[in-house]
């Protein structure tokens, strides 16, 4: 059924409700010549006469009203149908992204920004929580894709490692540390890491926590009860230092502390998409195509 069949319907049946042209012209914001004008188009196509007009308005032919009742159910059946067709495509025209990881922020801001520059019919959604939070949320389709810390466990998903980058970390700006270029893990031996931890779950690399901890020389690892904001501020004060992607590290300046970028063994945070394959939205399978794209870019290295 086409789009004017359906708009023919639907004045015949508000016509034979209301018995008034006029009054469902009113009713849809439209001229009556119109309603009138689609009520003789269905009409003739039935060959059939629906109405029978008069000064007093329009009452149902004999015909009219078998046909009326013959087809009301239809059409409210086809109605919703359509409707609820638009409603899941509107929903595909929305692209929902969930973000759980320190590392490549300026990558992930240039490939949303890409994605809705190239797309802007796409409506971008974002989120943010722990990797474990991401992961369930994928599972249950209530994401369509995250960007979260390698080698969190990601079964029932398909996961790809997207992006590396180098670690940075934050110490206080009257650190004896801060006088070096660089630092390793080593250099850091003993120290207090500051790592943020939402109400499910800290917002660091699993499998990156591990090497940390397990380190000949390493340093405390420190589950912060707290926001990103409070574990700055904490470093501010002396409490500890923390962590993140070179990126990050790049674009901000905190008063009262330094970054310095980590070197050797263990210097680098890794980034993966996580998504179900059985999504059946074109947005996602795009926004990966341009992440692999800009991932063989050459990256810019960090700089203090």
């Amino acid at each position: 059924m086409t789009e004017d069949s359906l708009r023919h319907l639907k004045y015949a049946l508000a016509v034979a409700e209301l018995s008034s042209m006029r009054s469902v012209a009113r009713a849809f914001g439209v001229h009556e010549s119109t309603v009138s004008r689609n009520i003789c188009a269905i009409e003739q196509q039935l060959d059939i006469q629906i109405f029978q007009r008069g000064h007093t308005g329009v009452r149902l032919t004999e015909e009219g009203r078998d046909w009326i009742e013959s087809v009301r159910g239809h059409y409210d059946g086809l109605a919703e149908a359509l409707n609820g067709t638009a409603r899941r495509n509107k929903e595909n025209d929305k692209l929902r992204i969930g973000l759980s990881a320190p590392f490549g922020r300026e990558f992930l801001v240039r490939l949303i920004d890409r994605v809705e520059k190239t797309w802007p019919e796409i409506d971008v959604a974002i989120q943010d929580g722990s990797c474990r939070k991401q992961a369930n949320a994928i599972r249950r389709r209530e994401l369509d894709i995250a960007f979260m810390c390698g080698g969190y466990d990601t079964r029932g998903c398909h996961a790809e490692t997207i992006w590396q980058e180098g670690i940075a970390a934050l110490l206080p700006a009257d650190h004896p540390l801060s006088g070096k270029v660089a630092l390793t893990w080593g250099d850091l031996a003993d120290e207090r890491l500051l790592v943020p931890q939402g109400v499910d779950g800290p917002l660091l690399e699993p499998c990156l926590m591990h090497q940390i901890a397990t380190n000949d020389r390493a340093p405390i690892i420190e589950q912060c009860c707290a926001c990103q904001a409070t574990v700055l501020l904490k470093v501010q004060i002396g409490k500890g230092f923390t962590i993140t992607g070179e990126s990050f590290a790049r674009g901000i300046n905190i008063v009262g502390t330094v970054w310095r970028p980590i070197i050797g063994p263990g210097s680098l945070g890794h980034v993966q998409a996580v998504w179900l394959e059985s999504n059946p939205k074109r947005a996602v399978l795009r926004l990966l195509g341009i992440a692999r794209n800009m991932a063989a870019e050459r990256r810019r290295p960090f700089m203090d």
